[in-house]
């Protein structure tokens, strides 16, 4: 079923959600995809990772949304509801977000845990891309741990329909390991509602496996 509904999403499916810049109030923004053609022995950091992600401007100063993943070769689900809110004047060049979730991991060996995310977006527009650093903290009622994880992206627009990203993802998972992996990508805007993402990541600690990304795009 997981797989199924992540399907779906990308058949069904901007720039990447970096989480300084609040959606336009009325926008619906949905991202999807996961990885393919995984390396040989390929299961930690990087293994398929399906992704859903969608956000709503609820107003000029409020965006909501819900953020579903996997982690650990599959095996844990995660899934949130978050709000965002810009920190200080939205005018300004630098632009800085907090943000606050709620939500639950599931897997098979373990009880249902509730979770609660705390993060911190910062973006600084450029004159053909940007620059963003993205910072959570998620805590668990039953491990009763802070795990943090934070990604740094830079995206340059080669043309109005072409762009490319550099994002590093950096994080503790749920082994009180520390985990990184880094993923360039090229992306091409089939209009104003459409785009796509082909891209590679490759796992810089555990058993430095790679993929091959793929993400859809879509605003309403």
């Amino acid at each position: 079923m997981r797989f199924f509904i992540v399907f779906i999403c990308l058949i069904a499916a901007q720039p990447a959600h970096a989480g300084a810049w609040a959606r336009e109030k009325g926008q619906l923004f949905i991202a999807s995809g996961g990885n393919l053609l995984l390396s040989d022995g390929a299961e930690l950091p990087v293994h398929y990772d399906p992704t859903l992600y969608v956000e709503y401007g609820l107003s000029h100063l409020m965006t909501v949304g819900i953020d579903y993943h996997t982690a650990d070769q599959g095996r844990i689900d995660t899934g949130f509801a978050f709000a965002r809110f810009p920190l200080g004047d939205t005018t300004r060049r630098d632009k800085v977000a907090a943000s606050f979730a709620l939500g639950a991991r599931v897997d098979e060996y373990n009880p249902m845990e509730r979770l609660m995310r705390g993060g911190l977006s910062w973006g600084r527009g450029l004159d053909r891309g940007w620059l963003a650093v993205d910072y959570t903290a998620t805590y668990g009622d039953i491990d009763q741990v802070f795990r943090s994880k934070a990604d740094f992206t830079w995206g340059h627009n080669l043309t109005d329909r072409w762009t490319t990203t550099l994002q590093l993802q950096t994080g503790e998972g749920f082994d009180d390991d520390i985990y990184a992996k880094i993923s360039p990508s090229i992306l091409f805007t089939i209009n104003d509602r459409y785009r796509v993402g082909v891209g590679a990541v490759q796992a810089l600690t555990g058993d430095r496996g790679s993929a091959l990304k793929f993400d859809i795009w879509t605003t309403y």
